[in-house]
């Protein structure tokens, strides 16, 4: 009987090892802990957890199939799933199996350490942040970066708000010279602050940022991969306030000195460099100082708004506190809205300009053009309709390579290659109530929508870049609320214009709800048929029928019926037909 033995020991050593994560992890789950009520919770959260619930639940489908379509498509499947779960101190055990035609499996596992811990303990207006967290003062600062570390929150009643963070940014990993795909880091340190002043008419925030990787972290240095340590400084000062009356100005401004190689030799006399954050905040040869500005001015007066925008980013801005940039940019929107006749008409609008290649440097520099507006008019409680129009405009120009090499002289102009892009976009969709009956009523929706692109090169637009999109749909619906039925009929027409080729493709779609016994069975029947035409000619057929019926018995015991089957005739290549049968009984406790 030794293997009885063993067993008992392999379940007595599970059994030991999951109580005692389930105590770490609750321990470490109580992330939110208001330490003035600290007491009342524990007592609550000590209630609540001592219990241990089982949950789960069963599953058997049942699916007939005939037809041609699926090739090689079994007639008969069976399907036997379920699962179960122990939850016990917020944390659950799964266990689940699954048993079909093709065989049986079963899967169980047991808690695991979370790879991330952090608690938020708070204490009235102060809140702390221990462990892997994520803080956010500025998108040109810090944002989102998860560190391993501490930080805290001030926010009391006055004027005044306060964060700070030090911690880990990333941990070191080793360098494996060789492996081109292995991931190299070294330790990356970091600290910030962020001040805040807000009142109801002023606010300025200032925030600073500093991370800096440790030389010392990696044993074997990874020059040959271009991994450097580097060095960052980083700066933000934000704010708002009232220029005039109704008159509203928010701007932002944030500043990078970021340094690729702390190892590079420092600016001194041989080597110069006469900007001030770089005298400010110190620096080396491998450092470079990059700067962004975002700008907002927006007037407001009755129901009208007008705002300009302007947003300004250095090519290569990066800050050791942000994942991801966007950069070499620059931004400027004018936006408006004015609501007309008592609110019922309302009017919105923006155009921006966006370029990239702000310093020229790059092999190709590209701009667009953005112009979008969108217009509802709401007469009355029984119609809306709303109308949608936007303008995108692309502009690439692709400096040839020649240009540098067969430039003779600094006075030649030799043509770029200019690419456009162009796309608009338009909808109009209306909802009219034709009965606005509690037991009887009736709506019906009209929806059109256009879409229109094309590609210009050399001002010449090819008919093969171009295309167009027109989709209509009008749906009728109509409610019983006494027999418990539902009623809907739709009709569906798309025009594609791709290339030199024409599809049209338009068809009804016809569906029935009913409720029976006592509303215990849900049923449904749906019908849609479509045809395709290509140069004027039919091509393909389609026509699709549904069925569904369902039952719940005690909100735990649940039968379903599903029937479906497609019949597609397309020219040349015969009738694809496909019919499925599905039945379905699910418990759950």
């Amino acid at each position: 009987m030794g293997w009885v033995k063993k067993i008992q020991i392999s379940f007595a050593k599970r059994l030991l090892l999951t109580t005692t994560l389930l105590l770490f992890y609750v321990l470490a789950h109580t992330q939110n802990i208001d330490l003035e009520n600290v007491g009342k919770n524990i007592k609550g959260q000590l209630k609540q957890k001592k219990k241990i619930k089982i949950s789960g639940g069963v599953n058997a489908n049942t699916i007939f199939y005939t037809g041609n379509a699926g090739a090689g498509r079994e007639p008969f499947n069976y399907f036997l799933t379920g699962n179960v779960a122990i939850s016990m101190f917020n944390m659950s055990i799964p266990l689940s199996f699954n048993y079909t035609n093709s065989g049986f499996s079963y899967r169980y596992a047991l808690p695991r350490l979370p790879n991330r811990l952090s608690i938020h303990p708070k204490y009235k207006w102060v809140t702390g942040h221990i462990g892997n967290v994520a803080m956010s003062f500025s998108p040109y600062t810090l944002n989102g970066v998860v560190f391993s570390g501490s930080g805290v929150d001030l926010a009391p009643k006055g004027k005044w708000k306060f964060s700070a963070m030090y911690g880990r940014l990333q941990k070191a990993i080793p360098y494996t010279p060789g492996n081109s795909t292995a991931l190299t880091t070294y330790r990356r340190m970091g600290y910030g602050t962020k001040v805040g002043y807000d009142t109801k008419k002023y606010k300025a925030i200032l925030s600073l940022f500093t991370a800096k990787d440790i030389y010392n972290s990696l044993t074997i240095k990874p020059d040959s991969a271009q991994i450097f340590p580097q060095q960052n400084t980083s700066i933000s000062v934000e704010g708002s306030m009232p220029i005039i009356a109704n008159l509203q100005l928010k701007a932002e401004m944030g500043v990078s000195v970021l340094t690729r190689d702390t190892r590079a030799p420092l600016y001194g006399d041989s080597v110069g460099n006469t900007n001030i954050f770089i005298k400010l905040f110190g620096g080396r040869t491998s450092t470079n100082v990059f700067k962004a500005v975002k700008a907002d001015l927006n007037y407001t007066i009755g129901s009208s708004m007008m705002g300009i925008g302007f947003e300004k980013v250095d090519p290569g801005y990066q800050t050791l506190g942000a994942y991801y940039f966007n950069n070499d940019l620059q931004n400027i929107t004018v936006q408006f809205a004015q609501s007309l006749f008592s609110g019922k008409v309302n009017f919105s609008g923006n155009v921006g300009w966006q370029r990239d290649d702000l310093k020229k440097k790059k092999s190709s520099g590209s701009s667009r053009t953005l112009v979008a507006a969108n217009v509802s008019y709401n007469p009355g409680p029984r119609f809306t309709t709303t109308a949608t129009y936007s303008n995108f405009q692309t502009v690439t120009n692709v400096k040839p390579q020649f240009q540098l090499i067969n430039q003779f002289t600094p006075f030649n102009n030799l043509d770029t290659l200019d690419f456009r892009q162009l796309s608009q976009n338009a909808n109009i969709n209306a909802n009219i109530i034709l009965k606005q009956d509690k037991e009887k009523p009736q709506n019906l929706n009209i929806n059109l929508s256009f879409q229109d692109s094309y590609d210009m090169q050399g001002g010449i637009i090819k008919p093969t870049n171009a295309s167009r999109f027109y989709n209509f749909s009008g749906a009728y619906s109509r409610i019983n609320n006494k027999k418990a039925m539902s009623l809907s009929s739709a009709f569906n027409l798309t025009y594609n214009f791709i290339g030199l080729q024409k599809v049209i493709t338009a068809g009804p779609t016809l569906s029935i709800n009913k409720q029976l016994w006592n509303k215990k069975v849900r049923t449904g029947l749906s019908t849609s048929y479509n045809t395709t035409i290509s140069s004027a000619i039919a091509q393909t057929n389609v026509f699709i029928a549904r069925f569904n019926a369902a039952y719940v018995y005690k909100k735990k015991h649940n039968i379903s019926l599903n029937i479906a089957g497609m019949n597609r005739v397309t020219k040349g290549k015969g009738t694809i037909y496909d019919y499925t049968a599905t039945v379905a009984y699910s418990y759950n406790f």
